[in-house]
Parts: structure tokens; sequence; C-alpha cells
């Protein structure tokens, strides 16, 4: 039988979850990376996007925008900018939020900013989180 490892999310104003899991997927700035039980100790840095853990034969996600996640043989702690359990997201505020994010890199010219683009990139994967639970 599959053990399963401990996967504990923390963002800075709240734990989105400890819970024991199977498996997981997590969105690496380098790309997506899995971690099972018994995974060698790793430090790695995450980009916004989509994190999926498998827990009861049932895959669930979890939109991360960005942090870092440290990996043990046993546990999987996620230090997240900010996270949300995607069926706590609503469809009508995500779709808001990308407008917003839209029209603030519209409202600075052709070449927009960073911070504009990085906000855009946000509210796209919070808004894919939001959908794949709909």
């Amino acid at each position: 039988m599959a053990r399963d490892i401990t996967l504990s999310i923390v963002a800075p104003d709240k734990s989105v979850m400890e819970e024991p899991v199977s498996s997981i997927v997590a969105p690496g700035t380098e790309g997506y990376f899995g971690v099972q039980a018994g995974h060698e100790p790793l430090v790695a840095s995450l980009k916004a996007g989509l994190l999926e853990y498998v827990q009861n034969g049932q895959r669930s996600f979890v939109y991360i925008g960005g942090g870092f996640a440290e990996v043990r043989p046993d546990r999987v702690t996620i230090l997240a900018d900010e996270a949300e359990l995607a069926q706590n997201i609503s469809l009508a505020h995500a779709e808001a939020d990308l407008e917003k994010a839209r029209a603030g890199l519209q409202g600075e010219g052709v070449m927009g900013s960073d911070e504009s683009v990085q906000q855009i990139e946000k509210a796209i994967q919070r808004l894919r989180a939001a959908r794949i639970v709909k």
C-alpha cells in the first residue's frame, strides 16, 4: 500500500491546509515537479500556478501565487505568497480580478510593467483554479 505524505500549505494570512496526501504536483519556477512519500529533500521556488494533490484517490487543486516548497521524505511544506483551495475561489471574482489586472496593464501603455504582467499571470492561474472545479 502506498504511503502518504503530509502536505502543509501556508500563506501570510492563513493556514490553507495540512492533510495527508498520496502525491503532489507543484508549479516550480523551472517547471512542474512531482512528489511522493520518500522523496529526496529539496527546496524549490514556486511560480503562480495550480498545485495538484491526490487524497484518497481524488484529485484536488490549490491556487498558489508563488513562494517556496520544502520537500522532505514525509512532508511537503508550501510557503506561498498567496494560496486558496480551488473549490473556495469564486469564478465571478476571479474573472473580475483578471479584467482589473488587464485594465491596469493597458493603462500603463504598450510595454507595461513587470508587476502588472505578474498580476495578470496570477489572475489567470486563479481563474484556471476556479474553472477546474466548476
